[in-house]
């Protein structure tokens, strides 16, 4: 008699067990960053290094990630499931050695988590925000931790699971929540792409200095407009137009731009050049509206530094 029993593919059980150890990683990421976020923009503090770091939008990436992922984790955490209810596959090697290094990172976050709570305690800081990051990575790594273990010692699948189903109301519940949330206190389209638009600026700033400074090391000057063709690049995001640029000197000039926001930087950050913040000194840490910066390109190897800062003439 020919034997009617599945085999149970080791492939297809380690590419869906993979796949959902990986999902599940990407959804926790995506979740706990999205969390933070939304907790530096309600109760922390929004020039944050943590928050600045993360750009314009810090909502948009963690946001279209859980869109995108939470519903691929749970596809293939069910497909999964029901190939161990059918008996197609069985938990084997693979499954044991994939949930018991989950158990081991939920170990490692959960340990260094408590840790982290303790330290900041002790140390004083008893910042709402600080606590809240530190219960967020703990809260999700403590349910990670709790569901696998159960996982691993479950070994009916042909009955429902109370245990399986909190679980994946859980996941659904907590990424609707958190997406909505994110919704709520991020900046409008508009003005995230505004505030992207201010960053260009600044990266187009920053280059056309290096440019204008290359030049000069190759004919020993300035040149007197920046009608060449290297500097075409260098157009404003919104109107299309080349920044405004005046030569002063052989070895001097002036840009300006037109800036829609002030410059959203951390407290603690210093401008690169020593003029005190809001002067037009350093162009990272520009205000609204439209400012110039005079620079002077040392005739040293140094390269460039800053002059006192141009003022905007008052039309």
């Amino acid at each position: 008699m020919t034997d009617q029993t599945p085999k149970k593919s080791t492939a297809l059980d380690a590419f869906l067990n993979l796949l959902t150890l990986i999902t599940l990683g990407w959804f926790s990421i995506s979740l706990g960053r999205l969390l933070f976020v939304i907790i530096e923009k309600t109760v922390g503090d929004s020039k944050d290094n943590f928050f600045y770091m993360m750009g314009p939008n810090p909502f948009s990436w963690p946001i279209a990630s859980l869109l995108i992922i939470t519903p691929i984790f749970l596809a293939v955490s069910g497909l999964l499931h029901r190939q161990y209810k059918n008996g197609r596959l069985e938990k084997g090697a693979i499954y044991r050695w994939l949930t018991y290094f989950m158990l081991l990172v939920s170990s490692i976050i959960i340990i260094g988590d408590l840790i982290k709570l303790v330290d900041n305690l002790l140390s004083g800081d008893y910042k709402i925000d600080t606590i809240l990051k530190i219960l967020t990575v703990l809260v999700i790594a403590v349910c990670i931790f709790l569901y696998y273990l159960y996982d691993l010692k479950r070994e009916d699948y042909t009955k429902r699971s109370l245990v399986a189903q909190i679980a994946f109301t859980t996941v659904i519940v907590m990424a609707l929540a958190s997406i909505v949330s994110g919704f709520l206190v991020a900046d409008s389209p508009k003005l995230a792409r505004e505030k992207k638009m201010d960053l260009e600026r600044v990266n187009h700033l920053s280059q056309l200095s290096y440019s204008l400074e290359d030049f000069y090391r190759q004919n020993d000057g300035l040149p007197t407009d920046l009608s060449e063709k290297r500097y075409a690049y260098f157009v404003d995001p919104e109107t299309k137009q080349l920044y405004e640029y005046r030569k002063i000197s052989p070895n001097s000039y002036e840009l300006c731009a037109t800036f829609t926001h002030e410059a959203s930087v951390p407290d603690g950050m210093t401008p690169y050049y020593p003029e005190p913040r809001g002067d037009g000194a350093d162009w990272n840490f520009h205000t609204a509206g439209r400012e110039c910066y005079e620079r002077k390109i040392d005739t040293e190897p140094e390269g460039v530094v800053i002059s006192k800062p141009a003022k905007s003439p008052i039309n």
